[in-house]
């Protein structure tokens, strides 16, 4: 795939960081979201002095980390000067402690699961209900703190609902949502298609080596199913979960549509 050629390319940054804005992307009215607003990837450390410049160049208001503390902490942010800086967990487990996603804990989580792809799935789909980083993301729209970065570690999974949650709130159709969402693989072909022989002791199957460095386009559309259950508009979701009315919907579309 010729990522250049696709609406939110960014040259300058390695594939594998997964950078990339939602700019371009075509909502069902036919507008476009706007470019230069919103920008999603993986965390901002570790940064060369160019790639810096380049994130300096985003004009950025607010950065929204959605890392657990011991990610942030280990690898802390980029932060330019004068941009808000915001971590708010993307995951949670069952007792609502912050999903960690180092190696270790994916180790380990691998380890305590027997079924790690379902596991997944069930997080993805928590990630839409009375979710702390989600509500933060809708008030960084509503607020007006664009433009925008958000990020998780990799870019994919927290990031990946983050945009889905994102471009549905501004009425773009499931299908566009998810060739953006599965652009990822794209972006981190190389890991993906190149896993270490033999495989680290946590990974059972090249599937599962795909499915840790990559996306799964099933568990995007089992959160659209989650946003769904017991309502018959997606409008309705947004009130619920959000306290957005039409006119509220309207308002943020206009601001990020053109």
């Amino acid at each position: 795939m010729d990522l250049a050629a696709t609406p939110g390319h960014i040259a300058g940054f390695p594939l594998l960081m997964n950078m990339r804005e939602l700019g371009g992307i075509e909502a069902a009215d036919g507008r476009h979201v706007r470019r230069g607003l919103l920008y999603r990837g993986g965390a901002l450390a570790n940064l060369t002095p160019a790639e810096r410049e380049r994130v300096d160049g985003f004009g950025l208001r607010r950065i929204l980390d959605l890392r657990s503390a011991a990610e942030a902490s280990e690898s802390p942010d980029y932060v330019p000067r004068g941009v808000e800086y915001l971590r708010v967990a993307g995951m949670y487990d069952a007792v609502g402690n912050e999903m960690d996603f180092s190696p270790a804990a994916v180790a380990r989580l691998a380890a305590t699961n027997s079924r790690p792809m379902r596991f997944m799935r069930g997080l993805y789909m928590s990630m839409v209900r009375g979710n702390p980083a989600m509500h933060a993301i809708v008030e960084c729209l509503t607020a007006g703190k664009s433009p925008l970065y958000f990020h998780c570690s990799a870019g994919k999974d927290r990031t990946g609902v983050a945009a889905a949650l994102i471009l549905t709130l501004l009425g773009v159709p499931d299908d566009v949502i998810a060739e953006e969402f599965l652009l990822t693989n794209a972006y981190r072909a190389e890991l993906i298609d190149n896993p270490p022989f033999p495989l680290p002791g946590f990974v059972e199957s090249a599937e599962l080596w795909a499915r840790a460095n990559g996306v799964d386009e099933r568990d995007l559309r089992a959160v659209f199913a989650a946003m769904d259950e017991g309502r018959s508009t997606r409008e309705e979701y947004f009130a619920d979960e959000f306290g957005l009315d039409r006119a509220a919907l309207a308002a943020l579309r206009n601001r990020y549509l053109a």
